[in-house]
């Protein structure tokens, strides 16, 4: 296993920035926002152009830093049929993203279920989705997974078994949060225990509270026993980047630029994952 840093947690600093930020404290790689949130702009989206993308995968090369994954979260469950389409198309652009600057991974997630429509019909359109996207992110050499996210229709360990149940075959991966399940009330060791071989990518967030009262603190101010979690992990062969996701800013904390990407980078060395030294599991 080995440290990276999501760089929504430097949002308001232009990728180029962000980047350099990230290699001079340490961390071995770079996970790239692609997602549009209310308090932060995505720093590369498909309508990047072959010029920018071949300038972040020589930049992120230079500094040493790999590109673990590209988050291409989208809500795929909207009522409007067109809207559908324009999410689908979305995650099919950040896998082609994803080849070019050379990131192994591609994560989404559902969104919440409309109002006027049912949990049954929400379902099967996520379905449809993750079926069309993971089956061309395998065409293009790249894993998609998807994210259970509180709040959402999918959000919970049981909602990808049946997910799985419905999808034989086809080829959908974990990436884990541990911060939605515990703020949901729902134990986050079932996921390395119960989906293990399944997880291609980690999110390290911390989460306190239960679902809607709750935040998503600095990491080990919140609930999660994350050496456990990174036992377990290691238990059942995870190799793949622990990506400090910072958002605490969005839920009242005030730190630095500097306090958070350093003061993460001590937890993720407190771990035993920062330099990579777990890479063999």
């Amino acid at each position: 296993m080995y440290a990276c840093f999501h760089s929504v947690g430097l949002h308001e600093r232009p990728l180029s920035e962000a980047i350099g930020i990230v290699a001079d404290a340490n961390y071995s790689a770079l996970e790239l926002n692609a997602e549009t949130l209310p308090w932060a702009a995505p720093h590369i989206t498909p309508e990047a152009d072959m010029d920018e993308r071949r300038a972040v995968k020589e930049a992120c090369a230079a500094r040493g830093l790999k590109i673990a994954a590209i988050g291409a979260k989208i809500g795929m469950v909207d009522e409007d049929p067109s809207r559908r389409a324009t999410a689908i198309a979305f995650v099919k652009g950040c896998i082609d993203l994803a080849v070019d600057v050379g990131a192994p991974f591609v994560h989404t997630l559902s969104g919440p279920q409309g109002t006027s429509t049912s949990r049954a019909d929400s379902w099967r359109w996520l379905a449809e989705a993750i079926e069309k996207t993971a089956d061309y992110a395998q065409e293009k050499h790249i894993e998609l997974g998807i994210e259970a996210i509180a709040g959402h229709l999918f959000r919970s360990v049981d909602d990808y078994h049946q997910l799985y149940a419905d999808l034989p075959g086809i080829p959908f991966m974990v990436n884990f949060d541990p911060s939605h399940l515990v703020v949901q009330g729902e134990d986050a060791r079932r996921v390395p225990d119960e989906l293990g071989d399944r997880i291609r990518h980690v999110h390290l967030k911390d989460g306190k509270g239960r679902y809607p009262d709750f935040a998503f603190p600095p990491l080990g101010e919140g609930l999660i026993d994350f050496s456990d979690l990174v036992s377990r992990l290691r238990a059942v062969g995870y190799s793949g980047a622990l990506s400090v996701e910072y958002e605490a800013q969005v839920y009242g904390y005030s730190r630095s630029e500097t306090e958070i990407v350093m003061n993460e980078k001590a937890f993720c060395d407190r771990l035993g994952i920062a330099d990579g030294a777990l890479a063999l599991g």
